[in-house]
């Protein structure tokens, strides 16, 4: 399993903690318990205390971590940080992605890691653009189901659906509820694509977030997306209930398939699908 590993001192056990939740999958791993295990490791962070650690503490780290491995260095609040920093690009060199005081508000700890996640992900073996998001594709035009997910404020809704791929959108029927309270207030969503798990080596799951649209009944759109679905808007308008059509315009995705590991790359994937 391609891994984080989050390296900490008896300080930053709480923080690393965290961390590797928001990293996942990942390990966290004491700087006591010695010689930590890098193989199948994407990425490094360290989280530490400043007071202590010295410069040629730094270079022990730096030697190691293997040189092929991106490194993040978050430093708990405490005099001496910016010293640290300095001492830490000398020693990392390029391999030093980011450099940062651990955020002392939950808020800001959670952006800060889901902004390293991310990160970390694009220097995973990437498949090129093309070629993932024709895979992307191909993925959704193979199945038809999906969970959408929609909210604002503390509400949230997930609702299985099912959907229509036609010109790299998705379009979804509706008969309404509790999902459309949660569009009309915050069209960001997010779209599940799985299959159920069978083995290791037929893994297949996607995770896509978009912002969602409601298609006007009778506009051309409309009726473009009833006539592939094989219906019509006279058909609809026959039904005892409106029903409304919902296009989700895609901006990102998350891969993660077994088909893109045989074909030589990292199982997960992350790319945009914005034009």
């Amino acid at each position: 399993m391609v891994r984080t590993l989050v390296l900490h001192d008896r300080d930053g056990a709480d923080s690393a903690g965290l961390l590797a939740r928001l990293l996942g999958p990942a390990m966290t791993v004491p700087l006591s318990s010695g010689p930590a295990d890098f193989s199948d490791t994407l990425a490094c962070v360290l989280i530490l205390a400043p007071s202590g650690l010295t410069p040629a503490g730094l270079e022990r780290l730096a030697r190691s971590v293997p040189s092929h491995l991106p490194v993040a260095l978050w430093l708990l609040p405490a005099p001496g940080a910016a010293e640290r920093f300095r001492a830490a690009a000398e020693a990392f060199g390029d391999r030093l992605v980011l450099a940062v005081t651990v955020p002392s508000d939950p808020e800001s700890f959670i952006a800060a890691g889901l902004a390293l996640r991310r990160r970390f992900l694009r220097t995973a073996p990437g498949m090129p653009a093309e070629e993932l998001r024709a895979l992307i594709f191909a993925e959704l035009a193979a199945r038809n189901t999906c969970t959408l997910c929609t909210g604002h404020g503390d509400e949230v809704r997930a609702t299985p659906i099912e959907y229509l791929l036609l010109d790299d959108r998705l379009y979804l029927l509706s008969e309404g509820g509790e999902k459309f309270a949660h569009l009309h207030l915050n069209p960001h969503v997010s779209v599940a694509v799985y299959d159920p798990y069978v083995s290791m080596d037929a893994l297949f799951g996607l995770q896509l977030s978009g912002r969602a649209t409601l298609v006007p009944p009778g506009s051309p759109e409309s009726d473009r997306v009833l006539q592939a679905r094989g219906l019509s808007a006279s058909r609809l308008a026959r039904l005892p209930v409106l029903v409304h059509l919902i296009r989700i315009d895609l901006e990102e995705a998350e891969l993660v398939s077994s088909e893109a590991k045989r074909r030589g790359f990292a199982a997960r994937q992350r790319t945009s699908l914005t034009p």
